[in-house]
């Protein structure tokens, strides 16, 4: 298993490469080729590989570890997310626009669904390849914790140059939107 991150909010020719393949994705699951040269995967990838963070099960464990230990993290349970209302990819191609704008959005509101009265990142988002969006409050909580953290604790998360490439990846998302996690 692994964990692909991205931040939420790209430059611009990022995110129209994203958009063009996301477009494309969902046009070759109904047998449909991307007929863009280059193709679209490979613009997107290409152009997206700064904006990652890539992470086995293995790092990503050990990320969670420290975030738990600095009080960065919390438990909780998600709420499931929304049942797939179309009865297959053909039904998802055909459908009203505006029909799948509306699976789009309860499915964003899923992947970003937070605890109230909760500080930090949910565990949840970090256990599975979502798809889940840690946003930018969530992340800047968590680095707020860290930063209450004690002195030793983050002294020896810090030893650890895979802590120090996530801390730096966090605050990098704290200000762009946060991140998704896939």
């Amino acid at each position: 298993m692994s964990y692909d991150l991205e931040w939420v909010e790209l430059p611009e020719a990022v995110a129209e490469a994203r958009s063009r393949y996301e477009s494309c994705t969902t046009r070759t699951a109904g047998g449909l080729p991307c007929d863009h040269v280059p193709e679209c995967s490979k613009s997107y990838f290409s152009l997206a590989e700064p904006f990652q963070f890539h992470l086995n099960i293995s790092g990503m464990g050990a990320c969670r570890d420290g975030m738990r230990r600095a009080g960065m993290t919390y438990q909780a349970e998600h709420r499931p997310f929304p049942a797939w209302p179309f009865k297959d990819i053909k039904d998802w191609l055909a459908a009203d626009q505006a029909r799948r704008d509306a699976f789009d959005a309860a499915e964003r509101a899923a992947s970003a669904q937070t605890v109230p009265g909760k500080a930090g990142i949910p565990e949840f988002k970090l256990l599975s390849n979502g798809p889940w969006l840690v946003g930018a409050a969530e992340i800047a909580q968590a680095l707020d914790r860290y930063e209450e953290a004690p002195a030793g604790v983050r002294a020896e998360l810090e030893a650890d140059g895979l802590w120090r490439d996530w801390l730096e990846w966090l605050r990098e998302t704290a200000v762009r939107g946060g991140f998704t996690v896939s």
